[in-house]
Order: structure tokens, then C-alpha cells, then sequence
């Protein structure tokens, strides 16, 4: 027998997954950028400027609860600095990596929402691909989060401690 409440449940599920199912654009206005952008006036970059499948390149502001404004990828990942990193350079490989993927980068990082433009880089890695940098520090994601999240946020493990990164590349 089904019970009155699970038939409304489940249309809301359903349509929450058809949602999240859209575009990454749709996304992004969706979850109230900053209006205080320095790229482009819609903050998307040109289509042949994206980065294909799978790299990153783009780094937007997104209001985050308990941190302020904190950035986050194209997905909608939050960015997270580790403060082992030294002079730019990555020190998070193998089993960190694998925690903590770094964010790849093809071509020219470009920035979006409250992300300024001068402070998005990308800095080489050992195995020749290029990471997105922040203020000069490599940005990871942490893995097994969800969008929106920051559970990675003041998490010491690798031997150091990870922390979202503010438009101003300062940590929450």
C-alpha cells in the first residue's frame, strides 16, 4: 500500500534530480553570484575559451552559509588552498591527490563572479599538467563532496591544513 506522503516525496526527488541535471550557467545564476565581477560582463567566458571536459579554469564567488564568499569550480565545487604548498608549487601527490584532486587547467584560467581576474594562474604539476592557482596557491577540490559544500574547510590531514579560498585569497 502507498502511503499518501511518499507519492509527493517522490515527485519532489524527482524533480530536484532533473534539476540538477542542467547546465553549469544554469547553476551559476542560480546560486546568487557576487554583482562585484572583474571578467567578463556575463562572467562566462567565450565558448572556445572553456576548458574541455574534466579541466577547470574559471573560478566564481559563491555565498556560502557559515564562510562568506568563498570560490568554487565550474561544477560548483568549493576551492581549497593547502598550506604545505610553497612558493606556488604543489606538494600534494599520490594518496593526497587522490583525496584532494588538484584543479587542472587547459589554456588560459579565466576568472568569473567575485573572483578577480589578476589573482587566477596556473601553476605547473610534476606530471606536466597545469593546476589553477588563487593569489599564487594551488586549488584543489576535496573528493566525495558534494556542490556547495565546504566540508574540506579547516581540515588538517596530508601534514597540513586545508581552507576555501575568499575572493580576496585569503582563507574563512
Amino acid at each position: 500500500m502507498i502511503r499518501w506522503f511518499s507519492v509527493p516525496c517522490f515527485l519532489i526527488a524527482l524533480m530536484l534530480a532533473v534539476a540538477g541535471c542542467g547546465s553549469s550557467e544554469a547553476g551559476d545564476s542560480a546560486r546568487g553570484q557576487s554583482t562585484t565581477s572583474t571578467a567578463t560582463s556575463d562572467d562566462s567566458p567565450p565558448s572556445s575559451d572553456r576548458p574541455k571536459k574534466g579541466a577547470w579554469g574559471v573560478a566564481f564567488g559563491a555565498q556560502g552559509d557559515e564562510l562568506g564568499i568563498i570560490l568554487y569550480d565550474l561544477s560548483g565545487h568549493t576551492l581549497y588552498t593547502f598550506d604545505k604548498d610553497n612558493g606556488g608549487t604543489s606538494s600534494c601527490y599520490g594518496a593526497c591527490a587522490k583525496r584532494w584532486t588538484p584543479a587542472l587547467t587547459e589554456g588560459k584560467p579565466r576568472a568569473g563572479g567575485a573572483a578577480v581576474a589578476a589573482k587566477v594562474g596556473a601553476t605547473k604539476r610534476k606530471d606536466g599538467t597545469r593546476q589553477l592557482t588563487y593569489a599564487g596557491h594551488p586549488l584543489y577540490t576535496y573528493k566525495g563532496e558534494g556542490q556547495g559544500k565546504t566540508n574540506g574547510n579547516d581540515v588538517s590531514a596530508f601534514g597540513g591544513e586545508w581552507y576555501a579560498i575568499r575572493p580576496n585569497g585569503e582563507k574563512p
